[in-house]
């Protein structure tokens, strides 16, 4: 075989091998790009491809202690059906929905974790929660006029088919004398939303929020007390494959 075959094939096998060390990997790439807004001690992803490049069947996404734009969750649930990723964004750890058929989410934040949250950047020291399954109630101490005052509030969560969770004072006093309603009304303004998709990628409606003694949760489930399905694979998933 004459050298310039010799040459040609060695040309061939280098491009064949350039070509195969640029191919992306699917899977990572989509890791990437969900692990940008989905900051999580551990986050696993189980995604069935279609049959063009960018799109999914189905990806559905578990995280375990996750960072939601500030608020840590102890474990958070989505699912996606009928997704169409575009596939440039995909290669470069970016997630961007061209169509999506549907999508469900489920998100438990603890009482502990909660209080985490509350503590940042609140005037409001030592704040201890605790619920009844209806209200949470704050305990804590501010500094005031050089002295350290006692804070009780009492106040819950709500939501209104959005995609934001808000926080409403039912009652605040300090040292025992009941807070100013203009005041409450304030400091609201200034702590909600205490949960938002603002700058997540892709948003899911919040239709339920449910509180109970050792947690707080928001799904896009109508029913808040149904159980979440497509959290553990039951065979009946809430979203349709």
């Amino acid at each position: 075989m004459g050298s310039w075959r010799w040459a040609a094939i060695a040309v061939l096998v280098a491009a064949l091998g350039s070509a195969a060390g640029a191919a992306t990997d699917p899977e990572a790439d989509l890791r990437r790009a969900f692990s940008a807004f989905i900051k999580a001690q551990e986050l696993r992803i189980d995604a069935v491809p279609d049959l063009y490049p960018g799109g999914y069947a189905r990806i559905s996404i578990y995280a375990r202690q996750a960072d939601l734009g500030g608020m840590i969750v102890d474990e958070a649930w989505f699912r996606l059906v009928g997704a169409s990723l575009d596939p440039e964004a995909l290669g470069k750890g970016e997630l961007r929905v061209l169509d999506l058929r549907d999508r469900a989410m489920y998100i438990k934040a603890s009482i502990k974790n909660l209080e985490a949250y509350f503590q940042q950047g609140n005037p409001v020291r030592d704040i201890r929660l605790r619920s009844d399954g209806q209200y949470i109630y704050a305990e804590g101490t501010v500094p005031l006029a050089g002295v350290m005052a006692r804070v009780r509030l009492k106040g819950f969560f709500a939501v209104g088919g959005t995609k934001d969770v808000y926080f409403y004072i039912d009652d605040l006093k300090i040292n025992g004398l009941p807070i100013l309603y203009p005041l409450l009304r304030k400091w609201e303004q200034d702590i909600n939303p205490v949960f938002t998709q603002a700058l997540w990628p892709i948003t899911f409606a919040i239709r339920s929020l449910r509180m109970t003694t050792e947690a707080f949760i928001v799904s896009s489930l109508a029913n808040a007390n149904a159980p979440c399905l497509f959290c553990t694979g039951g065979e009946s998933p809430v979203v349709a494959p």
